[in-house]
């Protein structure tokens, strides 16, 4: 316990960088298309407003409904900056119509309704995000977009793909093309998902030798256990992800958050058990990926899609979270394979790489849970 704490303490030096949170910085958007008219709602986390705006007038650290409604004008005017509507080539204003206020899946949002009137039948919708891309380059904007009543087509609006196009004869590949895309980006971004899974990984190199354990002398065991240990993850998550979509469970987020941030610690705290080591991590991959999946939801399920809609985004997303996932095993576990005899590898990745993961899940929990 002594060696555990002094590693800890020694990794919340060595590591301060591990100490951010999960980003979360996205907004939902839904576009609907009739005739000459169009229906429009931008849903913000107020999180990402408070750090483009200084929401608390009377500095008391809480944002309330008066405060917000007193910035009403500024957010629409944000808003109206940074979101061009161009129906048929022509760019045309936004008018708003209702502004609300109020939570959705456990987060504080501000709901934006307006409408664009064309002067003719939409035959071409041209949109042009650029909101929070100044303060966040992680920020996305997730989209629906109904064409005279159809079933829908999704959309995913980041710095790389800030302008689109769409029109009734849209290309759903397309659609199920920026879901793969973002399922891959946020592995990429989701510290707290990739620490779970390199703690898991860390002690595969090493296989049980009595009441302890060794390095593993050859690729083939390794390299199977690591395998069984993705596998295991993979499971889980998309059977909890498919679930949490279809609106079979439902889980509070702040509920699932602070639950993933205690199985990246107690993965990370498995590992010094001296018989922690090979394939074992699977059971723990499958457990605890359960909770992941339901992380992984929280991103699709404010798009509100029905069970016939869901499909594409699903496995678009689903498809590029393993793709994410797949490319940090590839670049970790030859070097882990190559290093697994060394002091460096049992010292400092074993013991004071798993100090670290603990150090970043104890914040994490704290922080999501208080």
């Amino acid at each position: 316990m002594k060696l555990l704490i002094r590693l800890l303490c020694l990794a919340s030096l060595a590591f301060p960088g591990w100490l951010a949170a999960h980003p979360g910085s996205e907004s939902f958007m839904t576009l609907e298309v009739s005739g000459e008219h169009l229906e429009g709602e931008l849903k913000i986390k107020l999180l990402d407003l408070r750090r483009a705006f200084e929401m608390d007038a009377d500095g008391d650290g809480l944002i309330g409904w008066p405060e917000i409604k007193q910035r009403k004008s500024e957010i629409e005017d944000y808003e109206q900056a940074r979101l061009r509507v161009l129906i048929n080539g022509e760019e045309l204003p936004l008018r708003f119509q209702r502004f609300r206020y109020g939570t959705q899946d456990g987060e504080d949002v501000i709901a934006s309704q307006f409408v664009v009137d064309a002067p003719e039948p939409i035959r071409q919708l041209d949109i042009g995000y650029a909101l929070f891309f100044d303060i966040d380059l992680q920020h996305e904007s997730f989209a629906r977009i109904v064409w005279e009543g159809s079933p829908g087509r999704e959309a995913v609006f980041s710095v790389g793909s800030a302008y689109q196009s769409f029109s009734g004869s849209v290309e759903a590949a397309r659609g199920f093309l920026q879901f793969l895309r973002s399922g891959i980006w946020h592995i990429w971004i989701g510290y707290d998902h990739i620490l779970f899974l390199i703690a898991l990984l860390i002690p595969a190199v090493y296989q049980r030798r009595g009441r302890g354990r060794e390095p593993v002398a050859r690729l083939a065991p390794a390299l199977w256990r690591v395998t069984a240990i993705v596998s295991a993850f993979t499971l889980a998550h998309s059977i909890t992800l498919s679930c949490a979509m279809l609106g079979w469970i439902e889980l509070p987020s702040r509920l699932v958050e602070s639950a993933i941030a205690v199985s990246v610690f107690l993965a990370a705290l498995n590992n010094f058990l001296p018989t922690t080591a090979g394939g074992r991590g699977a059971w723990l991959a499958f457990a605890f990926g359960l909770l992941h999946g339901f992380g992984f939801a929280g991103v699709l399920g404010e798009l509100d899609l029905g069970a016939g809609q869901l499909w594409r985004p699903l496995l678009g997303f689903n498809l590029g979270v393993e793709v994410g996932q797949l490319a940090i095993v590839a670049v970790y576990f030859p070097l882990a394979y190559w290093l697994r005899r060394t002091r460096f590898y049992r010292l400092g990745v074993l013991y004071a790489g798993s100090a670290a993961v603990c150090l970043c899940a104890l914040f994490w929990f704290f922080q999501r849970a208080l």
